[in-house]
């Protein structure tokens, strides 16, 4: 216990050789009864829930040590991240306990419900300010990990804690959280939830049957009801076509039809057309009584579900998303382990809500491309054609000539033509861009390049580079940019591509102006911006690697009068953005 305190707080090597003998010893001699597995393990129980949440931090390139743990690596799955080895022998050891029935009656209560209590209640304790907790913040990290650990300890979630799970899971489903965290969150209660259909069941139709959810609850609450109802594990959770649940979750169902959300709305649709027929029998004719004419309502929303092609699109490609849906496999050790993990280390899988309105926007794209007039698919087309498409499907220059002499006078399509360009050249606040892109390629901290959005468009700039575009959709992105990634031109530009791209801006008669302090560079206020620039900014404590500094043509640096002899890249960035636009504002007045 000493060791695992020493290491967690001052020497992760030593935390991880230790761990990884220890969660062995607890399993016992290989001659060891089921029973007598994991009862070494009883004393550590509150250690090990801590373990099961602790994330080692990143070794120095220099640490003598990094090296000293790898031969106790070769005993876990290949994909697992460096940030969680210690914790991954935990879970090693959890995911070799026997199945409940067989296990000790103490390990089960007094080890592993305890565990699954304790992780249960830190995740009920909502974010401070209401807010979601920051990707990347240790309150994050804590977070994703209960939820990961849970998961792989529902199957030892038995009747006797059932009840108590079910209230505090759908209490911190309540709660704000990310996509990534929600997934492992809809995991587990999936898990639950088909090892004991009648406690969670009748949480779940109490929560879908009210009418003050917030819609981030409602989706995890229609993701979870779609996979128990349509998908493959409807099985486990109806016992027959008469099942009382069948109808009562109809009933709950019924009214998000209506639903604001496109994302719950859509699922309802499908949910509503699936279950309808276990109610009701579709085919039959209606009758004047009064319980035939319930039927009757329910028939006519059945038969328009099933008729109207907009919605039958998006049910075909929503069942295929439920059918492929694999909750097992991420309530395995090695599954948990295989997840793509994001700029902070934490596993970063594809939410279903993510994943679904990609699919309503492909069905809404493709609805109205086809009810589209000839002069709307003739614009389109042009925007296709501007943007350096070289798809072979898009028609040469004679065929949009011949096409759109049937539609437009040609005057008129050259006025579109100029438009377009034209357009490019303002932003959303209708003023004219600055020639300044702003390369944050070697930016890796969320804030940072949220911040650096934020303020490249305040100050309209051209462009903003980012190391990855997918970052536009992580939450507490959009949160600090202030939706300023729906108003300003973002592109992808790899550390391995930097340079070649920085040669090709040079080229276009860009000056490339690195933030940088070296022995040739200028002060921040002494030096004259070119019209057209790339502002590189460097990494947060490295600065600008030699090997791009060498396609810089010139260093700037910004005055410093105080002991700390760094900004924040964000800050350095939004002061030499600033000065550029000062310095072309007055230009624009001479």
């Amino acid at each position: 216990g000493k060791l695992i305190e020493m290491g967690s707080a001052l020497k992760p090597h030593i935390n991880i050789v230790a761990v990884s003998y220890i969660s062995v010893a607890w399993l016992g001699s290989k001659d060891a009864s089921d029973r007598d597995i994991g009862l070494g393990a009883v004393p550590y129980r509150d250690k090990i829930a801590e373990l099961l949440v602790y994330k080692e931090p990143k070794f120095d390139e220099s640490s003598a040590n990094q090296n000293s743990t790898k031969d106790r690596h070769d005993t876990l799955p290949q994909t697992t991240d460096s940030s969680s080895i210690t914790r991954a022998f935990v879970l090693s050891f959890l995911s070799k306990l026997p199945p409940p029935e067989n296990l000790s009656h103490v390990v089960l209560k007094e080890l592993v419900h305890h565990i699954i209590l304790k992780l249960i209640d830190a995740c009920c304790l909502p974010p401070a300010k209401g807010k979601p907790f920051i990707t990347g913040s240790e309150e994050y990290s804590k977070m994703m990990r209960s939820w990961q650990a849970l998961c792989l300890l529902s199957r030892f979630v038995t009747s006797d804690i059932a009840n108590e799970v079910a209230q505090k899971v759908f209490q911190a489903m309540s709660l704000l959280s990310h996509g990534q965290i929600r997934y492992f969150m809809e995991c587990f209660t999936i898990q639950c939830t088909r090892k004991h259909p009648s406690t969670f069941g009748e949480s779940f139709i109490s929560e879908i049957r009210r009418n003050d959810l917030s819609l981030q609850y409602v989706s995890s609450l229609m993701i979870i009801g779609g996979n128990l109802t349509v998908g493959r594990y409807s099985n486990d959770f109806f016992h027959s076509k008469s099942d009382k649940k069948v109808k009562e979750i109809l009933c709950g169902v019924l009214p998000w039809l209506s639903s604001t959300q496109g994302f719950s709305r859509a699922i309802a649709q499908l949910l509503v057309y699936k279950l309808i027929p276990l109610v009701v029998d579709v085919e039959k004719s209606n009758s004047s009584s009064a319980i035939e004419q319930d039927d009757a309502v329910l028939r006519s929303v059945y038969m328009f579900l099933q008729q109207n092609q907009d919605m039958s699109r998006v049910r075909v490609k929503q069942q295929s998303f439920f059918d492929l849906y694999d909750v097992d496999t991420a309530c395995q050790f090695e599954g948990l382990l295989s997840f793509e993990v994001d700029d902070g280390d934490e596993a970063s899988p594809v939410h279903m809500v993510d994943a679904i309105k990609e699919c309503l926007a492909d069905v809404y794209k493709q609805v109205h491309d086809e009810d589209a007039p000839e002069w709307k698919q003739m614009e389109d087309l042009l925007i296709s054609a501007e943007g350096g498409n070289e798809d072979s499907s898009i028609p040469d220059n004679d065929e949009l000539v011949n096409f759109q002499r049937k539609i437009l006078p040609v005057d008129a399509l050259d006025l579109r033509i100029k438009s377009l360009h034209e357009n490019k050249k303002f932003n959303a606040a209708g003023n004219k861009k600055q020639s300044l892109i702003v390369c944050a390629t070697l930016v890796d901290k969320v804030p940072n390049l949220a911040g650096l959005a934020r303020t490249a468009e305040i100050f309209a700039a051209e462009t903003l580079v980012l190391p990855n575009t997918l970052v536009k959709k992580q939450d507490d992105f959009k949160a600090i940019s202030a939706s300023a990634n729906d108003w300003i031109d973002m592109e992808e530009c790899k550390e391995d591509n930097l340079l070649a791209w920085l040669h090709e801006k040079k080229s276009q008669g860009y000056t490339i102006v690195g933030l940088e302090q070296t022995s040739s560079s200028k002060c921040l206020t002494r030096f004259n911006f070119p019209d057209k620039v790339v502002l590189l900014l460097g990494k947060e404590k490295e600065g600008i690697p030699v090997e791009f500094l060498s396609a810089v043509d010139q260093c700037i640096e910004i005055p410093q009068l105080g002991i700390i002899r760094s900004l924040n890249v964000h800050v350095s960035g939004a002061l030499s953005i600033w000065e550029y636009t000062s310095q072309m504002m007055k230009r624009c007045r001479k």
